[in-house]
């Protein structure tokens, strides 16, 4: 459909996005009912506002401007994460957060969007389908460098979220299948030399989820309260504030981590599949976006970015059920964090921009 002086305009995807926001924010409300943290439901809309502001800003402007100034993006973006690496205060062990007044931001968010829009340029200016050695070096180091900025800060599960975005870009680069193989293969050896490397909390995190049973009231408590969770939400659910997990204060973090599991308990079976459908909406919607793209750069920004997204979703949901450790990776779009809600929408608004100008005469 069209919008804005014809312009062409997702309302699939615009609306499913908009019904997560309201799943969300519904969820935070009833995760911090009761407590201290009540008035976070509050702080959650006012940055939902700012992010559909900016979410309606990205669709206004042509990508292909701040694909132009990526580079400049990215330089930028990186200067908050140095500042953490020295003058950051920890927060929950790492950090990775900026505090201004009484609000706090994670600048990672953004060098990720800065990583997408300067990978895409790089994509944009490339005269052949399979990326040229040199240009897979580029994509590395346009990776990793916020990569290891992040993990020595140290945040583990943040630096992970940038990882979805060199495997899309080896795919979309052609990456020879031996170089994958040998990346493979690296990949095992690093994780293996990198445990010496981790913190106490990290390697306590990765033990706990191996053998859970090890420590039911410490590190695995977590785990163990948020599978009750979802496994006593059934078919239909407990109802709206009457999940006993969540709000007899037995589930950790209910509003942020583990807004999952209250939405398992609270809204059963049937919630959760709702909720995944809503995914689902987003992931092909933006897909399908992205094959109709006008150039490289325009498909390759829409990938990397629901890459990202759908890798975020797809751990936060496995570690409340124990396939994957605890990360404290955020929900998109249910998870309260400014941060998280407000730059996730901000990524949405890029990716209708690319729908917007797939025709040469837009």
């Amino acid at each position: 459909m069209r919008l804005f002086g014809g312009r062409h305009f997702d309302w699939t995807l615009f609306f499913s996005i908009i019904a997560l926001l309201s799943i969300g924010i519904l969820l935070v409300a009833s995760a911090t009912s009761g407590s201290r943290n009540k008035d976070l439901t509050t702080r959650q809309a006012m940055w939902m506002g700012i992010g559909i502001l900016a979410m309606v800003g990205m669709y206004a402007l042509d990508y292909r401007v701040l694909l132009k100034f990526s580079f400049v993006i990215y330089l930028v973006s990186l200067a908050p994460l140095a500042y953490l690496l020295v003058f950051g205060h920890r927060i929950a062990h790492v950090r990775s957060w900026i505090r201004v007044g009484n609000f706090q931001f994670q600048p990672a968010e953004i060098t990720k969007l800065a990583a997408a829009l300067l990978m895409a340029y790089l994509f944009e200016n490339e005269e052949e389908a399979r990326l040229r050695p040199a240009a897979f070096a580029k994509l590395f180091a346009i990776v990793l460098v916020p990569f290891v900025m992040v993990f020595l800060q140290p945040d583990l599960g943040l630096a992970l979220t940038f990882l979805p975005l060199l495997v899309i870009g080896m795919y979309f680069g052609s990456l020879p299948w031996r170089w994958w193989a040998a990346l493979a293969l690296v990949l095992v050896m690093g994780a293996g030399a990198g445990w010496f490397f981790l913190k106490d909390y990290q390697k306590q995190r990765i033990t706990t989820f191996l053998q859970p049973e090890t420590d039911l009231k410490g590190a695995g408590y977590q785990l163990r309260q948020s599978k009750i969770a979802v496994g006593s939400g059934g078919l239909f659910g407990k109802g709206f504030r009457k999940g006993t997990q969540s709000q007899l204060r037995f589930l950790p973090v209910r509003h942020t981590d583990f807004i999952f599991a209250v939405l398992a308990e609270e809204f059963g079976f049937v919630g959760v599949l709702m909720v995944l459908s809503l995914y689902a909406a987003v992931v092909l919607r933006s897909l399908r976006l992205a094959s109709h793209a006008r150039d490289r750069g325009g498909a390759f920004l829409v990938l990397g970015l629901i890459a990202c997204f759908g890798f975020s979703v797809i751990i936060n949901m496995g570690m409340m059920i124990g396939v994957f450790p605890t990360t404290g990776i955020p929900l998109p779009l249910l998870s309260y964090g400014g941060s998280s809600v407000a730059t996730t929408l901000t990524a949405m608004g890029l990716v209708l921009s690319v729908e917007a100008r797939r025709f040469a005469n837009v």
